[in-house]
């Protein structure tokens, strides 16, 4: 049975390739990038394309995964069982010269099957992996014909099509390749003077922890309920509420932690924002590529550890001004600096890159709820997924919200800190009374 299961899987992920050459390239370093430090471009060719290789399996010993798939499903796919380094075919920081853009695993255990997907962070963003998992790229309107129906008639060479999709991926592109000559510069950056607490000398790096978090649908809902009598008629999501119990919890658990020779007083909280329909001539949300700016909160100590109603309701409602706020002179903003880069500014602030999450405050929340993987099957016939998880890493000042599952009751959220931060996190009663499960 496996022989053919994992036959299906292969045939999918060339049906994925087939409508997507540039996932058979390369993410490499472009050789003059003259003012764009760091600037890669996708190189393939019609040699990849055809010979891209097949979807790896690996079969997971005891002494690496000493657990049964029933086992695994019953403690609900902790991260920390699904190193990255057993279950990718590639490691999480594939940063290589010359990078592979997409790759696929599988792996066995005993009774089941994980299946994993590498895709790297340069080609697309949230929303671009689950239309890849989900296979909605398979029938987009950017989707390569490999057999194309000539209906009798020749076409060009393989090559030649090739190049004319990767130039008309490039013509869209350019709706996030420019900025405006009117521009107001508002966005607060840092400078690169700026020294980080990473820097001090003789300071170590504590131990990181991740959990994912099983946040009752049905508590929730009665959060929101409380937070939107103190809004005062402006509009919150589900989500604002979310991100800010979040935010404030996880503050007053890593207050006690930070250094006290570089005072810290106040949080910011980074959150990525799906762009496609945030600009004036908007993107199609079927846009594979990545389409992604950081919505941007700074609130003081003092409110992010006041856990009542009407505080979190405050910080709720500063989410969602920061999420408006990512218009498209906010977008243009970022546009311009990657492309004429300031000396002056530290152009890494603009996605979280520089961060100190370790030792400092900040910290950011990914949300893939809405994601579309457990739609996915691969196209196996073993249907639905149980479980969709990032493999693990231990990232202090991190979240993603997983992909939401309708068969559940619950939300999932991977939130990452240091031990310490963690354990308190855990021993917060009120943040705990929203909490079904916790899995480690």
């Amino acid at each position: 049975m496996l022989p053919e299961i994992v036959a299906r899987l292969n045939n999918f992920t060339r049906k994925l390739v087939d409508a997507k050459p540039y996932l058979s390239g390369f993410v490499v370093a472009v050789k003059d990038p003259g003012s764009q430090v760091g600037a890669v471009e996708i190189q393939f060719s019609d040699d990849s394309f055809l010979h891209y290789p097949g979807v790896n399996v690996r079969h997971l010993t005891r002494e690496e995964v000493p657990y049964t798939y029933d086992e695994l499903n019953q403690m609900g796919l902790p991260p920390s069982i699904i190193r990255p380094d057993l279950v990718s075919a590639l490691g999480e920081s594939a940063d290589e010269e010359r990078a592979p853009v997409f790759r696929m695993q599988a792996n066995v255990v005993e009774g089941g099957l994980i299946v994993s997907v590498y895709l790297h962070h340069c080609i697309s963003d949230g929303t671009g992996i689950g239309l890849l998992i989900s296979g909605s790229v398979l029938t987009d309107d950017f989707a390569f014909d490999r057999h194309l129906d000539t209906r009798g008639h020749e076409t060009p060479r393989l090559s030649m099509r090739l190049e004319a999709f990767a130039h008309h991926k490039s013509v869209v592109r350019q709706q996030l390749s420019y900025s405006f000559a009117n521009q107001i510069n508002d966005r607060q950056l840092k400078s690169k003077a700026v020294e980080t607490a990473s820097k001090v000398p003789g300071r170590v790096t504590p131990r990181g922890r991740g959990c994912v978090i099983a946040f009752s649908l049905s508590q929730l809902t009665k959060l929101r309920a409380a937070v939107d009598k103190h809004v005062d008629g402006n509009f919150v999501t589900a989500n604002d509420v979310l991100q800010a119990l979040i935010w404030q919890s996880m503050t007053k658990a890593r207050i006690p932690s930070l250094s006290q020779e570089l005072p810290v007083t106040s949080s910011k909280l980074l959150i990525p924002i799906n762009i496609r329909n945030r600009l004036k001539k908007p993107l199609p949300e079927s846009y594979f590529g990545a389409a992604i700016d950081f919505a941007s909160v700074r609130l003081p100590f003092c409110h992010l550890t006041d856990t009542s109603m009407p505080s979190m309701a405050q910080t709720a409602l500063a989410i969602r001004k920061g999420i408006d706020n990512v218009d498209e002179p906010y977008i243009r903003q970022a546009i311009a600096l990657a492309r004429y880069p300031d000396p002056r500014i530290d152009v890494r602030d603009l996605q979280a890159s520089n961060m100190d999450r370790a030792n400092g405050a900040d910290m950011y929340v990914t949300s893939w709820e809405k994601l579309p993987c457990y739609e996915a099957t691969f196209e196996m016939g073993l249907g639905q997924p149980d479980w969709i998880r990032k493999p693990w890493s231990k990232d202090p000042g991190s979240c993603i919200i997983l992909p939401y599952d309708k068969r559940k009751d619950y939300l999932e959220v991977v939130i990452q800190m240091t031990e310490a931060d963690m354990a308190r996190l855990l021993d917060d009663a009120e943040f705990m009374e929203h909490v079904v499960r916790v899995i480690d």
